[in-house]
């Protein structure tokens, strides 16, 4: 049976954890074919990152015409633009490639604070490429940035997610792993402005978190490239990202990635989902890949 085609575009991680590295784990793993668009390299491990070099423009292009004229894509990943000149070129070239689907992680703070956006390309994302992607995947820093707005409670994630809806993209994904507000559960939000979902997972004390947004987003592009409908990929995604979690290998000295494993369809893993913030909510179930 062929595989659906997903690409990622997105940094180059030397470290195997997250950036480009991990997407292409996770959508082979989850059954699709991962091909790259590479945007930046890294010289980086678990302690943090010593150097980055973004793509030249045309080389960015260059990848990302290759892929369209041999391996079309089901879905496609954004991860770490970088430039205003690289989201230019993505924005421009989505709107022609027509991608059945487009999640965007819009990666703009390193873990430890460094800002890996330029001040410029922040009006573009929010203004030209959020129009064109399906849905975003913000954290909580993230969405507060690029909405210029304080986010502190479960209100406030219902308002950002108002407020990002209102910009043109289709669906929104706060992650809520970053709130102060609930130190037991870590609760994200979805809405297509017509639906909306709590997801919520116990929190895990773990070290070895590297990634985790990388392996959310490229978990949801692969699970709507297999056919899978908006908030069963976001379960599926949730739940994937839950068993690297607790399964994650302690490699290198400081922030370790997850593991990357075959799916494995475990209850424990699977997030509670409600309507409304507070509630217990209803373990997710989900058919078999």
């Amino acid at each position: 049976m062929t595989k659906p085609i997903v690409w990622t575009v997105a940094g180059s991680d030397s470290g195997g954890g997250a950036g480009v590295q991990a997407d292409i784990k996770v959508i082979n793993l989850l059954g699709g074919h991962a091909c790259s668009v590479i945007t930046a390299l890294t010289a980086q491990n678990t302690i943090g990152t010593g150097r980055l070099e973004w793509v030249a423009p045309d080389m960015l292009s260059d990848q990302l015409e290759a892929l369209k004229a041999d391996l079309p894509p089901a879905a496609v990943k954004l991860g770490m633009l970088g430039t205003a000149a690289a989201v230019e070129i993505v924005t421009d070239f989505l709107q022609t490639a027509q991608s059945p689907f487009t999640v965007c992680d819009p990666v703009l703070i390193s873990s430890s604070g460094a800002f890996l956006l330029e001040a410029s390309a922040w009006k573009l994302l929010t203004e030209k490429l959020f129009p064109v992607v399906d849905l975003i995947t913000p954290n909580i820093p993230e969405a507060a940035h690029l909405l210029s707005m304080e986010i502190t409670t479960p209100a406030d994630i219902e308002a950002a997610t108002k407020k990002a809806l209102a910009l043109g993209v289709k669906e929104v994904l706060i992650k809520g792993g970053h709130g102060q507000y609930d130190i037991e559960l870590s609760s994200d939000y979805w809405s297509d402005g017509k639906n909306h979902a709590w997801l919520s997972s116990p929190r895990l004390d773990t070290k070895n978190s590297h990634g985790t947004g990388c392996v959310l987003s490229s978990a949801i592009a692969t699970a709507r490239a297999l056919g899978c409908d908006p908030l069963d990929s976001i379960v599926l995604a949730k739940a994937y990202l839950n068993q690297g979690l607790r399964q994650a290998p302690e490699l290198g000295s400081g922030f370790g990635p997850l593991a990357f494993n075959p799916w494995e369809k475990a209850e424990e893993d699977m997030p509670f989902v409600s309507q409304e913030t507070g509630e217990p909510g209803t373990r997710a179930t989900l058919p078999n890949l």
